[in-house]
């Protein structure tokens, strides 16, 4: 048991998303906190910043706290997060931060499996996942691409939205599926993904999110779930 839940995460855009909700509710459930609070990491001003929301439960006294954040990869974003929980430690017993989406190949393969059932092939469709840029987030959606390639989806590309307009130009498909490889359709996803980046790809979208896929959630828990198993002292873990 935790005193408080933080889950954090760029908020612009997530009022009203079913998938952030679903992800929220089943977190709360499976950790069993007695306050869930929400942050923001990175992304528009919208929301307090994480090390605001830790010090804000730190002045209210709780002791046990579990930061999970809704970053798909460990790039700048989770990056900063990781900081932030460094800088707060020592006002906790235990502070302690989840790892993102795609840690290792294990997740890669659980999210791998969960997209094909979500994006089925068509033939003469190629499928593009839009995450975010930068060279480690690039780097995770690498290995995620190697994945959905190993389960025969050799029609999937999964990069940055600068990089898959030239990597889709050398593809034999004529039609393309756009879809946003975040977990909450905030305004990275709505505006440079699906409007944006669908323009200059003429593509098709695909508006939903990762959230919105009980498996993805599934493991968004089962790492916030092990943090708990892994000593009693102060750390970033």
């Amino acid at each position: 048991m935790v005193d408080a839940l933080v889950i954090a995460g760029c908020l612009s855009g997530e009022e009203g998303d079913a998938g952030v909700a679903a992800l929220v509710r089943e977190l709360t459930e499976a950790i069993g906190a007695d306050v869930v609070v929400r942050a923001r990491t990175g992304g528009r001003p919208a929301g307090r910043p994480l090390s605001e929301a830790l010090g804000d439960l730190r002045h209210g006294g709780a002791r046990r706290v579990l930061v999970a954040t809704t970053h798909v990869a460990r790039g700048r974003l989770q990056r900063e997060a990781e900081a932030a929980v460094r800088a707060a430690a020592p006002g906790f017993d235990e502070l302690r931060l989840a790892p993102p989406l795609l840690a290792n190949e294990a997740d890669c393969a659980v999210v791998a499996a969960a997209l094909d059932e979500a994006l089925p092939a068509r033939p003469g469709c190629a499928v593009a996942l839009a995450g975010h840029r930068g060279p480690e987030c690039e780097a995770a959606l690498a290995r995620l691409e190697r994945a959905l390639l190993a389960r025969g989806r050799a029609d999937v590309l999964a990069d940055s939205p600068e990089r898959l307009p030239t990597r889709l130009a050398a593809r034999p498909e004529r039609e393309v599926l756009l879809a946003p490889l975040l977990m909450s359709l905030g305004h990275h996803a709505r505006h440079d993904v699906l409007d944006g980046l669908a323009r200059t790809l003429s593509a098709q979208t695909w508006p939903h999110t990762l959230a919105e896929l009980p498996a993805i959630r599934a493991l968004v828990v089962a790492h916030a779930s092990s943090r708990l198993l892994i000593g009693d002292s102060p750390q970033l873990t």
